[in-house]
């Protein structure tokens, strides 16, 4: 059949619509509106600057433009643009906050593998991430 380029599409959540329960698939995600509950993708998370997520996130790499309330597992980057607001922990391979982003949690920074056995965005930290964990505050 071919190769499966299923993290090459992207699903849109558009600004007036509200989402609550699991997310889950091999796509990428673009945030528009607001979502409650859990994400785990193999592609990419956007959320833009009209995106609100109350969730516990898992992906690929991770862009946050709008609000994001619970702990974020980046398999690889994290970035938090200057109108982004992270409340929660984070576990990335690399984490880029911009000046004017606001952070409010723990950073702990993963190999970047690309796999995270025995970590999750729910606080199951690998004893090798731990030893590297950091306290962070708000960026402004």
């Amino acid at each position: 059949m071919g190769k499966d380029n299923a993290a090459d599409s992207t699903s849109l959540l558009s600004k007036n619509v509200k989402i609550e329960g699991e997310i889950q698939g091999p796509e990428n995600l673009h945030v528009e509106g607001y979502i409650k509950g859990s994400i785990k993708l193999s592609g990419d998370i956007f959320v833009c600057n009209t995106g609100i997520v109350e969730a516990d996130v898992e992906a690929k790499n991770i862009v946050i433009q709008g609000e994001v309330t619970g702990n974020v597992l980046a398999r690889q980057q994290l970035e938090i643009h200057p109108s982004g607001k992270l409340i929660g922990d984070c576990s990335a391979a690399s984490i880029d906050i911009k000046e004017g982003a606001v952070f409010e949690g723990r950073s702990i920074m993963i190999k970047s593998s690309g796999s995270s056995a025995g970590s999750s965005a729910s606080g199951n930290i690998p004893a090798s991430a731990a030893s590297k964990q950091h306290q962070q505050s708000t960026v402004r």
